[in-house]
């Protein structure tokens, strides 16, 4: 059974793994993935070639957890600037520019994955999606908190679809064209640009293109959404996006990730044993913090939790 990938922050990294991490995307970026080997990452981060497969199973493995890595990185930023006591319309304007500041910053890495044919077994489809889903909230609950909930529910999925397409377009420009566009003024230039087509759709009382209820369900799972609607698959992979935040040791977590393995080999078999589930669920007991999926796993399989 493949390993399952743990996305880890520099604060949980230990420092060998930060060094492995740090010096292997300092040479993809410089070298390409293709022609930098692990002998050469274990060199610059000064490591012995074993300490390199403590951590990680392949170079595969390696760069899906660096791109799960520049992900939580990225969505760090964005959730600090969201917590901060600013009107809706400046929170945007300022999540904008920290989305493309951390894209910019790191243009070499993102570009070196446009650049090489990189073909990596495991959750890349997973990560996938997410990252899009993740971006459809992102931008539905900004537009919502800026011009409200039921005043935008006629073309709230036009906004948001052509939201994103201002954003990549600007994007393609400055990171792949290298046109010099200013950062700190895109994001309060895009918001007024998004007032401008708010107010244009309502003034015009444009008939809506696609509607919420056009959307693929994934797209709603992470709104409000009721035990009804939630999929095994989906709250596995949220008991996954759990522990990443945990304050764990790595040894820890890397146990849990090998439970999650188990498990979803057991409930994958045809006639599953309800005992090994309860079995496998125990080991998390003791984490408050992830009660709420075990809860839910447990539901959807009809077993009970053991005390």
């Amino acid at each position: 059974m493949d390993k399952k990938y743990v996305v880890e922050t520099g604060v949980d990294m230990n420092e060998k793994k930060k060094r492995l991490f740090d010096s292997g995307m300092k040479l993809f970026a410089s070298k390409g993935y293709h022609r930098t080997s692990i002998q050469e990452i274990t060199n610059e981060a000064g490591v012995s070639k074993g300490s390199f497969y403590v951590y990680f199973q392949s170079k595969e493995e390696f760069m899906l957890t660096a791109y799960q890595h520049f992900y939580s990185q990225m969505k760090e930023r964005i959730e600090r600037v969201r917590q901060v006591d600013l009107s809706p319309k400046e929170s945007l304007a300022k999540q904008i520019n920290v989305w493309m500041q951390y894209i910019y910053d790191h243009k070499d890495f993102i570009m070196m994955h446009l650049r090489e044919n990189i073909s990596i077994a495991g959750s890349v489809d997973e990560l996938t999606q997410k990252i899009k889903v993740d971006s459809y909230h992102w931008m539905r609950e900004n537009i919502e908190a800026i011009y409200g909930p039921e005043e935008m529910k006629p073309n709230l999925v036009d906004t948001v679809i052509q939201l994103e397409g201002l954003l990549q377009s600007y994007l393609k420009w400055k990171l792949h064209d290298e046109v010099d566009i200013e950062i700190e003024k895109l994001g309060p230039f895009l918001v007024r640009r998004l007032d401008d087509l708010v107010k244009g759709m309502r003034e015009r009382q444009e008939e809506a293109l696609v509607v919420i209820n056009q959307l693929p369900h994934t797209y709603e799972k992470r709104r409000g959404q009721t035990d009804e609607t939630r999929s095994l698959p989906e709250t596995i992979l949220e008991l996954k996006e759990k522990l990443q935040g945990l304050a764990l040791p790595d040894e820890k977590i890397n146990q849990l990730y090998e439970v999650i393995d188990l498990l979803e080999a057991e409930v994958g078999k045809e006639n599953c044993q309800p005992v090994l589930i309860q079995g496998l669920l125990a080991h998390f007991n003791p984490i408050a913090e992830v009660e709420q999926e075990c809860q839910e796993i447990a539901r959807l399989l009809d077993v009970k939790l053991l005390p």
